[in-house]
Order: C-alpha cells, then sequence, then structure tokens
C-alpha cells in the first residue's frame, strides 16, 4: 500500500493517535533516525501541527515510553508471594524489552515531563510495600533489580543486534573450538541465565531479610 493512502487512512491527529505513529516509526526505522519532521511525514501533516498537542521530540518520546511501559505485567494478584511477584514482573519488563529493543532503548532526561513514568515505579513499589516487605530490604532489592535488567537486558539485545547482522554470529565447527572462558560466557545473556539471575537476587533478598522468615504476599 502506498505512503499516501496509509496516511489517508489515518485517524484524525491527537495525543493518541501521535503516539500509535510515533511508536510505529521508531520500530521500523530505529529511535536515532526518529526526528518531528519525520514523523510528520508520516502522519502527513507539517511538523508544527504536532506541537500543538507535544512540547518536543523528548515530550514524544516520553508518551511512547508511558505507553509501552503500561504493558508490563505489574498489576497486583491477591494472594501471591513477593518472589513470584518478582519473577512475574522481571520477566515481564525483559520479554518486553526483547521483543520492542527500539522502544526500550528510549531515555528520558530525568524531572523532564515523566508523571507517567514515576505513577509506574511508584505502583510495583507500592505493591511491594503492600506485601509487607520492609522498607530497608526494598530499597536495597530494587538497586540490585535494577541494576540487573539495564544491564542484563542491554547485552542482550545487542548480542541478539549483532547476531542478526550478516556474519555476525559464527557458530563453532566443534565444541572443541571454543577456550573455556568462552565456553563459560557464550550463554551469559540467555533466557536461561536470566531466569537464573532472578533466583539469584530472591535469594540475595532472603539473606537481606534475615533472620526475617519473608512471607510476605499480596493482601486477598
Amino acid at each position: 500500500m502506498a505512503r499516501g493512502s496509509v496516511q489517508e487512512n489515518r485517524p484524525p491527529l491527537s495525543r493518541d493517535a501521535i503516539v500509535d505513529v510515533a511508536t510505529e516509526l521508531i520500530e521500523r526505522e530505529g529511535l536515532p533516525s526518529f526526528t518531528m519532521r519525520s514523523l510528520g511525514r508520516e502522519l502527513g501533516v507539517s511538523a508544527m501541527a504536532i506541537y500543538g498537542y507535544f512540547e518536543s521530540r523528548g515530550d514524544v518520546l516520553t508518551a511512547v515510553l508511558e505507553r509501552f511501559m503500561a504493558t508490563i505485567d505489574a498489576d497486583p494478584v491477591p494472594g501471591e508471594r513477593w518472589d513470584d511477584t518478582l519473577r512475574r514482573i522481571m520477566t515481564s519488563i525483559y520479554v518486553e524489552e526483547m521483543a520492542h529493543p527500539e522502544l526500550a532503548s528510549i531515555e528520558i532526561t530525568p524531572g523532564a515531563g515523566n508523571e507517567g513514568l514515576a505513577r509506574h515505579t511508584e505502583k510495583i513499589v507500592a505493591l511491594h510495600l503492600d506485601q509487607g516487605i520492609p522498607v530497608p530490604v526494598l530499597k536495597r532489592a530494587w538497586a540490585m533489580v535494577d541494576a540487573f535488567l539495564a544491564g542484563f537486558t542491554d547485552n542482550a539485545i545487542e548480542e541478539r543486534a549483532i547476531a542478526n547482522l550478516p556474519g555476525g554470529a559464527h557458530a563453532p565447527s566443534s565444541e572443541h573450538d571454543l577456550a573455556l572462558w568462552e565456553e563459560i560466557v557464550m550463554d551469559a545473556h540467555s533466557d536461561e541465565a536470566f531466569a537464573c539471575g532472578i533466583e539469584i537476587i530472591i535469594e540475595g533478598i532472603r539473606g537481606l531479610a534475615a533472620p526475617d522468615p519473608c512471607d510476605w504476599r499480596t493482601p486477598e
């Protein structure tokens, strides 16, 4: 279908419509290529028309990221144990970011109109507090989880991108072609490794909380 006919079928200009098209454009063309001008072309309007709804490119990106973060499975599940909650939310973040690497790469300047992102974070923190996790334990747990998610997903996305390049991944002719250190690190960012990392973090939280039995659950 020609781009012109796609534009003709676009809904009337609105914040939601702009975010929809911006999301499509970023995923298709990549974040570095995303500009207000390219967004305007995709919408069939001038870049200035978009400024009637968003103050800046960063404002659009914030809205796109807020929409993306809303897809994370972070709703309370009555009676759920804290460790199952952690597995569920962390896995959801990982799966969504691996499926949408361009959206996951959006970085927002702290304090720059990111109330929606703050609400998302507040929602998860409130969920764990309602479960009864002590504040000192949650503070240190949050730091561990945040560092692990950021480092692991960034590296996993980069490795996948390299593997997808022509000649980017070369399977060895036999396992004997690998040095020991290569065998150890080659699967460092697999799905299985991510799941193992979650379990290590959970055990670390138990250690931080000891002798607390950690019988924390979402209220029924």
